[in-house]
């Protein structure tokens, strides 16, 4: 069996935490490497010395200084802040507003485009203006049109034809 092998399950073996058939392996060849055997006896070692020293609670204060003194700080960065999602629509949208504004300011045609707009919205406007004219006349017809009807219909009063 190979040496990086042993050494991943050494720590397991030192531990006593490998199973029957991983355990014999790992026996058989230390039977056979000095290397991976000088190994355990460093693991053990360690263990031994690690087993001397008294366990110590630090305390929550000393704990909570601890972990900020490890946590990283936050900068203000702002790119950091340009990547949050709640901004994206805005900035999306100043972007679309500055490209066409940047198209009308620095077209050189601008004045000619003034002008047709400017044109077409007059023409516009007297369309409307002659709609609502028309519409105006024929709803003058129409009530015309209604009264006649009213009164032809007084005069003819059917009920009374039925009576004769």
């Amino acid at each position: 069996m190979r040496c990086d092998r042993i050494e991943d399950l050494l720590p397991a073996y030192a531990d006593s935490a490998l199973d029957p058939r991983e355990r014999a392996e790992v026996e058989v060849h230390l039977a056979s490497c000095p290397a991976c055997t000088s190994l355990l006896a460093c693991l053990r070692a360690a263990d031994e010395a690690l087993a001397v020293f008294p366990e110590v609670d630090p305390g929550t204060e000393l704990r909570g200084r601890l972990v900020s003194i490890a946590a990283p700080r936050q900068k203000f960065s702002l790119f950091t802040l340009l990547r949050k999602p709640s901004l994206q629509p805005v900035l999306t949208a100043a972007s679309v507003l500055g490209v066409v504004a940047s198209l009308y300011l620095l077209n050189p045609g601008r004045r000619d485009f003034e002008k047709n707009v400017v044109r077409t919205f007059h023409r516009g406007v007297g369309r409307v203006e002659k709609l609502y004219a028309q519409a105006g006349g024929i709803t003058g017809s129409i009530g015309s049109f209604a009264e006649n009807l009213y009164a032809s219909l007084r005069s003819s009063n059917p009920l009374e034809r039925d009576k004769d």
